[in-house]
C-alpha cells in the first residue's frame, strides 16, 4: 500500500509537471505563431516589441507629427526605430524631441526595458518633469549609445550605469535644462571605470562638486576620445597628478569651472599628445608662460577656446608656440591680455579658419597682411582698440562668412571690394566711425543675411541694390546720416525679419512695397522726416511684433492699419506700436482692443480726437506701457478697469477724463506675482526687460474720474488736474511709493494720519489744494523724506517738530497756510503765553534768546546731518530710489512755481 501511495504521489507530480511543460510549450508556440504571423505579412518586427513601443509612445509628449508614423505592424519602419536584419529585434530607438521650446511632459514607460537588444537609445530634449534617471536602464546591457541629455532628469546619476560594459557613447549633459538645484549630480565617478569601451562622455552642467577624485577616476578610461565637463562645478585637482592615461583623447572641455588651472594641470594636459580641441573658457588661467609651454606640446591642436580666463600678459607670449595645425582660435573677453594686432597676426598660422579676439586689449591698425589669411571663415574683433581704415586686402578673404569689427575707432570708408566676398553672411560694423556711403557692390553679396551698420557717420542714400539680397534676414542702418528715400526695392527682400532705418534724415513716403515682406517682425523708421500716410499694405504684416513710426510727419488715420491687422488668420501678434509725435488725426478705432498681444502703445503728441472707451481697453490686458498724452481725447475708463499688473508707465497727460476723484485706489499685493522681490516682469520688444521698480503713472494736466494703481507703483504725479474730494486712505497701501505729487488740484479734507505707512517716501507735494486740519505729527517718522511742499492750503495748528522736520527750515514749504505756526514760521500764540515773566526777563537780558538760538541752530544742524546721510545712504543702498531720483525733473516746475509765488507774494 505504501508503494502504491508513493507511486500515486509520483504519478500525480509527473502529471502536474507535464501539464506545466505543455502550457509553456503552447505559450511559446503562441508567441512564435504571433511573430511568425506578422513576419508572413512581410515585416521583421516582433509583436511583443511592437506592443512595447506602442506603450512607450503612450507616455511620450507628441503634438502629432514626430511619432505619427508609429502605425501598422512593421515597427521597424517607424520613425526613429531600427531593427536587426536577421533577428528582427529592435536595436535602435531615437526619441529625441526635435524642438527645445514648448515641451509637454513625458514619462519613461516600463515597457522600454523589454527591448533587451537595444544598442542605441536617445531620449534627449524631452521633458521628464525632473524624474530620476531609471535604474532599469542598466538592464539594457547591449547598449553602445545612450543619450539622456537635456531631458529634465533630476537627482543622483545611478552608479548601476557602470554595468553597461558595451557603452561607447554616454551623454548626460544638462546645460539646456539646467535649473539648479533641479539638476543631475554625482558624488563619485568610480562607476565610470567599469566602462572599458567608453569613447565619448558628456557630463556638462552635471553637478560634480563632491566628486573630489574625478580626474583620477576618468583617467582610468584609456579608450576615451571626447570628454566634456563644461560648467560641471568641478572641485580643484590636487597638486600631485597621476600619469596621464588618456592617450586617445582628442577633445577636452573643462570650461566654466572656476578653479584655477595650475602649472601642474597644464603640464598634465601637455601629455595629451593627440588632443585636437581644448576649451578652458571661464577657468582662471593665471600663468601665461606655463600655458604657452603646454600649447607648444600639443602639436595636433586644431581648436583652442580661451574665453574669460583672466590671463594676464601679451598675446605673443601665449601664442608663440601654438600648433601650426591650428584652425580655430577663440580668445574673447580676456581684458588683461594685450598686444598689437599686426604682431598677433604674424604669429598665427595662415591656415586659420576661425579667429575671434573680441573684448581684448588689442590695439593698432589692421595690417595689409590680413589678406594673406585666405582660409578665414570668421573674423571678429568686436570691442577692442583697433584704429585706422579697413584694409582693401579684406577683399581677398573669399571664404569669409562673418566679419565683425564693431565698437572700434575705425575710420575711413567701407571698402567697395567687400562686395567681392561671395560667401559673406554676416557683416557688423556697429558704432565705429566709418564715413562715406554704403557700397553699391554689397548688392552682389547674395549670401548676406545680416547687415549691421548702425551708430556710424554713413552718408548718402540707401542703395537700391540691397533689394537683391533675397537671403537678408536683418538690416540695421539706424543712427547714421542717411538721406533720400527708403528704396522701394526693400520690398523684394522676402526673408527680411528685422528692418531699422531710424534716426537718420530720410524723406519721402514709406514705400508700400514693405507690406510685401510677410516675414517682417520688427520695423522701425522713427526719427526721420517721412511724410504721407501709413501704407495700407501694412495690414498684411501679420507677423509684425514691433512697429515704430514715431517722430516723423506722418498723416492719416489708424483705421486702415488696425482693420487689416485684426483680420490676420492667426490674429495679429503686434506687441509694440508707436506712432507718437506725428500728425495723425481722427479717432482711435474701436478694434484697437483686438490687438490682444499689445504690450506697448504710444499714440502721444498727435491730433487724435474722440473717445477712448471701454471697447478700447477691454482686451488690452497685456499692456505694460501706454502713452496717449497730448491729444484731444476723452478717456472713459470702464468701471472695473485698472492698469495691468505688469504696467510700468501710463501717461494720459492733457487728456479729458472728468468727474470726481474718489477713493478707488486698490492694493493688489496678494495677486501680484512680483511682490516682495526684484523680478523683472515687464518684457519689452527685442528681448529687453524693464524692472518692476520703475512703475510710473502720470496724468499731468488731465481731469480724472478715478484711477486704480498697483501696489508696486513707485511714482505718482497727478498734479495740475481738477481732482476733488479727499485723499483716499487706500493710497497709503502703496508701500513702495517714493514720489507723490497731488499739487494744483481741488482736494479737500485732511492729510491722512496713516500717511506714515509710506516709509519709502522720498518726495511729497500736496501744495495748492484746499486741505484743512493739522499736519500729522507722524510725518516726522518718514526718515527718507527729503522734499516736502504743503504750501497754499488751509492747514492750521502747530508744525510738527523733531526728526525730518528739523531739515524743513524753508518757510516757503508752509506758505499760504495762514493758521499754521511754529518753526520756521512765527511762534504759536500758546508758546508766547507760556513764556511768562521769567522768559521776558531773559529777553530783556538777551541771554535766554541767545541760548534758544544756539539750541535752534544745533537742532537744525543735527537735522541737516541726519537728513543728508539718510538721503545719501538711501541712494547708495537702494537701487529703486536711485532710479526714482531721475524722475524728480518733473517736480522742478512745481518747486519754481512755489518759490516765485512766495517771492512775489511778499
Amino acid at each position: 500500500m505504501t508503494l502504491n501511495w508513493d507511486f500515486m504521489v509520483i504519478s500525480s507530480s509527473s502529471k502536474h509537471a507535464i501539464v506545466i511543460f505543455a502550457a509553456l510549450i503552447l505559450l511559446s508556440n503562441r508567441a512564435n505563431c504571433d511573430d511568425s504571423l506578422h513576419a508572413n505579412k512581410g515585416n521583421t518586427c516582433l509583436e511583443s516589441e511592437r506592443r512595447a513601443l506602442i506603450a512607450i509612445k503612450s507616455d511620450m509628449y507628441d503634438p502629432g507629427e514626430w511619432l505619427s508614423s508609429w502605425t501598422g505592424y512593421d515597427c521597424c519602419k517607424w520613425r526613429g526605430v531600427a531593427c536587426d536584419n536577421v533577428s528582427g529585434y529592435v536595436t535602435r530607438l531615437d526619441l529625441q524631441y526635435p524642438w527645445v521650446e514648448s515641451i509637454g511632459a513625458s514619462k519613461v514607460n516600463p515597457s522600454l526595458f523589454e527591448l533587451k537588444h537595444l544598442r542605441y537609445l536617445d531620449l534627449s530634449f524631452n521633458n521628464f518633469s525632473y524624474a530620476h534617471v531609471p535604474h532599469m536602464i542598466a538592464s539594457l546591457v547591449h547598449l553602445e549609445y545612450l543619450n539622456l541629455s537635456n531631458a529634465f532628469f533630476y537627482g543622483l546619476i545611478p552608479p548601476v550605469l557602470g554595468n553597461l560594459s558595451h557603452i561607447q557613447h554616454l551623454d548626460l549633459g544638462n546645460c539646456y535644462t539646467y535649473t539648479y538645484p533641479s539638476t543631475l549630480f554625482s558624488n563619485n565617478l568610480s562607476w565610470l571605470s567599469n566602462l572599458n569601451s567608453l569613447q565619448y562622455l558628456d557630463m556638462s552642467c552635471v553637478n560634480l562638486s563632491k566628486a573630489t577624485n574625478w580626474l583620477h577616476q576618468i583617467n582610468l578610461i584609456p579608450t576615451l576620445q571626447v570628454l566634456l565637463l563644461g560648467d560641471a562645478n568641478l572641485p580643484p585637482v590636487p597638486p600631485s597628478l597621476p600619469t596621464i592615461n588618456l592617450t586617445s583623447l582628442t577633445m577636452l572641455d573643462l570650461s566654466w569651472n572656476e578653479w584655477n588651472i595650475s602649472a601642474s594641470m597644464l603640464r598634465w594636459l601637455s601629455h595629451a599628445s593627440n588632443l585636437e580641441h581644448l576649451d578652458l573658457s571661464g577657468c582662471w588661467v593665471f600663468e601665461a608662460e606655463a600655458l604657452s609651454v603646454a600649447l607648444g606640446a600639443l602639436h595636433n591642436l586644431r581648436k583652442l577656446v580661451l574665453v574669460d580666463t583672466q590671463i594676464a600678459g601679451e598675446f605673443s607670449t601665449i601664442l608663440k608656440n601654438v600648433s601650426r595645425m591650428l584652425q580655430y582660435l577663440v580668445l574673447q573677453w580676456n581684458f588683461l591680455l594685450s598686444g598689437e594686432i599686426s604682431t598677433i597676426l604674424s604669429i598665427l598660422p595662415r591656415r586659420l579658419e576661425f579667429l575671434a579676439l573680441d573684448g581684448n586689449n588689442i590695439y593698432g591698425r589692421i595690417p595689409e597682411m590680413l589678406g594673406n589669411y585666405t582660409s578665414l571663415r570668421h573674423l571678429s574683433m568686436y570691442y577692442t582698440r583697433i584704429t585706422g581704415d579697413i584694409p582693401r586686402t579684406i577683399g581677398k578673404l573669399i571664404h569669409l562668412e562673418c566679419l565683425d569689427l564693431s565698437q572700434n575707432d575705425i575710420t575711413g570708408e567701407m571698402p567697395s571690394n567687400v562686395g567681392n566676398l561671395p560667401n559673406l553672411e554676416e557683416l557688423y560694423l556697429i558704432e565705429t566711425n566709418i564715413t562715406g556711403s554704403i557700397p553699391e557692390s554689397l548688392g552682389n553679396v547674395s549670401s548676406l543675411k545680416y547687415l549691421g551698420l548702425f551708430g556710424n557717420k554713413i552718408t548718402g542714400e540707401i542703395p537700391k541694390t540691397l533689394g537683391s539680397l533675397h537671403n537678408m534676414s536683418g538690416l540695421d542702418l539706424h543712427a547714421n546720416l542717411l538721406t533720400g528715400q527708403i528704396p522701394t526695392t526693400i520690398g523684394r527682400i522676402s526673408n527680411l525679419r528685422y528692418l531699422d532705418v531710424s534716426e537718420n534724415h530720410l524723406t519721402g513716403e514709406i514705400p508700400t512695397t514693405i507690406g510685401r515682406i510677410s516675414n517682417l517682425r520688427h520695423l522701425d523708421v522713427s526719427e526721420n522726416h517721412l511724410t504721407g500716410e501709413i501704407p495700407k499694405t501694412f495690414s498684411r504684416l501679420c507677423n509684425l511684433w514691433m512697429l515704430d513710426l514715431s517722430l516723423n510727419n506722418i498723416i492719416g488715420e489708424l483705421a486702415d492699419l488696425l482693420d487689416g491687422l485684426s483680420n490676420c488668420p492667426q490674429g495679429a501678434v503686434l506687441s509694440s506700436l508707436s506712432i507718437g509725435d506725428n500728425n495723425m488725426s481722427g479717432s482711435i478705432p474701436s478694434n484697437l482692443g483686438l490687438l490682444a498681444h499689445l504690450q506697448e502703445l504710444d499714440l502721444s503728441s498727435n491730433s487724435l480726437q474722440g473717445n477712448m472707451t471701454e471697447a478700447h481697453f477691454s482686451q488690452l490686458t497685456s499692456l505694460s506701457y501706454l502713452n496717449i498724452s497730448f491729444n484731444s481725447l476723452n478717456v472713459i475708463l470702464p468701471n472695473d478697469w485698472h492698469p495691468p499688473f505688469h504696467a510700468y508707465e501710463i501717461d494720459m497727460s492733457s487728456c479729458h477724463l472728468g468727474g470726481h476723484f474718489r477713493a478707488m485706489f486698490q492694493d493688489y499685493t496678494n495677486s501680484n506675482p512680483c511682490h516682495d522681490n526684484n523680478l523683472q516682469c515687464a518684457m519689452a520688444p527685442m528681448g529687453s526687460y524693464r524692472p518692476k521698480d520703475k512703475i510710473l503713472i502720470t496724468a499731468k494736466g488731465s481731469t480724472y474720474e478715478y484711477i486704480r494703481i498697483l501696489s508696486l507703483v513707485t511714482s505718482i504725479d497727478l498734479s495740475h488736474n481738477n481732482l476733488s474730494g479727499e485723499i483716499p486712505n487706500e493710497l497709503m497701501m502703496l508701500r513702495d511709493l517714493h514720489f507723490l505729487s497731488l499739487s494744483n488740484n481741488h482736494l479737500t479734507g485732511t492729510i491722512p494720519e496713516n500717511i506714515a505707512f509710506l516709509t519709502e517716501l522720498f518726495s511729497l507735494d500736496l501744495s495748492m489744494n484746499n486741505l484743512t486740519g493739522t499736519i500729522p505729527s507722524n510725518l516726522s517718522a518718514l526718515n527718507f523724506l527729503s522734499h516736502l511742499n504743503l504750501s497754499f492750503n488751509n492747514l492750521s495748528g502747530r508744525i510738527p517738530t523733531g526728526n525730518q522736520f528739523l531739515t524743513f527750515d524753508d518757510p516757503a514749504i508752509y506758505a499760504g497756510n495762514k493758521d499754521l505756526c511754529g518753526w520756521p514760521l512765527p511762534e504759536c500764540p500758546s508758546d508766547e503765553a507760556q513764556r511768562g515773566p521769567l522768559h521776558a526777563k531773559d529777553d530783556d537780558d538777551g541771554n535766554g534768546s541767545k541760548l534758544e538760538k544756539v539750541l535752534d541752530y544745533a537742532f537744525i544742524a543735527m537735522g541737516f546731518i541726519i537728513g543728508f546721510w539718510a538721503y545719501w545712504g538711501a541712494m547708495i543702498m537702494k537701487k529703486s530710489i536711485r532710479i526714482a531720483l531721475f524722475q524728480m525733473a518733473d517736480r522742478i516746475y512745481d518747486w519754481i512755481y512755489v518759490q516765485l509765488a512766495v517771492k512775489f507774494g511778499r
